[in-house]
């Protein structure tokens, strides 16, 4: 069925802005793709590890017991701790373990750990910086990621499926792309099945 020229004239437009929003995003998702696949490039860098060791006092006056905390002192603490390595905890979940609270902070390209002595308010702090094309990775790949992160990737997957159909209803009444068009609906397809079987 042959789309009415008004339909056409849409899909035009809409391929066109489309096709510029997504200029940007396509190269960082290709180039990123790219290194996912070949990590050895990369082998010989070398982590970024910053250490830090302190004593906070005001943590030993809260009287915490070994293996019970309040929210109230949780969060306490946590201001103390932002304050203190200049990193921030929110939505950070804790863990009180003997006597000590751990926190383990993921994001993109690194991580950190800080381990807080409750008896003695001794505060240990390691973050782990992986590199830059570290944090590209982990971008593409969504994982440790803020949710407006996981916003801006579903937004691209919603506009590469708009510039795809897009495409392709464009292309619907070009004649001698018909049998160019059928072939490479059909690769595709078989191309996706094997994927799925190989992987």
């Amino acid at each position: 069925m042959k789309p009415s020229k008004n339909t056409l004239n849409i899909a035009r437009l809409i391929h066109v802005y489309v096709s510029m929003a997504l200029l940007t995003l396509l190269l960082f998702f290709s180039v990123t793709g790219i290194t996912l696949n070949h990590p050895e490039w990369f082998s010989r860098h070398q982590a970024q590890v910053i250490e830090q060791e302190l004593t906070i006092k005001s943590i030993t006056q809260l009287s915490i017991t070994a293996d019970q905390i309040t929210n109230e002192q949780q969060q306490i603490i946590a201001n103390e701790i932002e304050q203190a390595f200049a990193i921030s905890l929110k939505n950070i979940k804790p863990e009180l373990m003997s006597g000590e609270l751990f926190y383990s902070i993921k994001q993109a390209g690194k991580s950190a750990s800080i381990a807080i002595v409750l008896e003695t308010g001794e505060a240990f702090f390691e973050q782990t910086h992986y590199g830059w094309w570290a944090v590209l990775n982990d971008l593409h790949k969504g994982r440790n990621t803020s949710n407006f992160w996981g916003l801006i990737i579903d937004l691209s997957s919603l506009l590469f499926i708009v510039f795809a159909i897009t495409g392709f209803i464009l292309a619907i009444p070009q004649k001698r792309f018909h049998r160019t068009l059928l072939l490479s609906l059909v690769s595709t397809v078989l191309a996706i099945i094997s994927i799925i079987y190989l992987a």
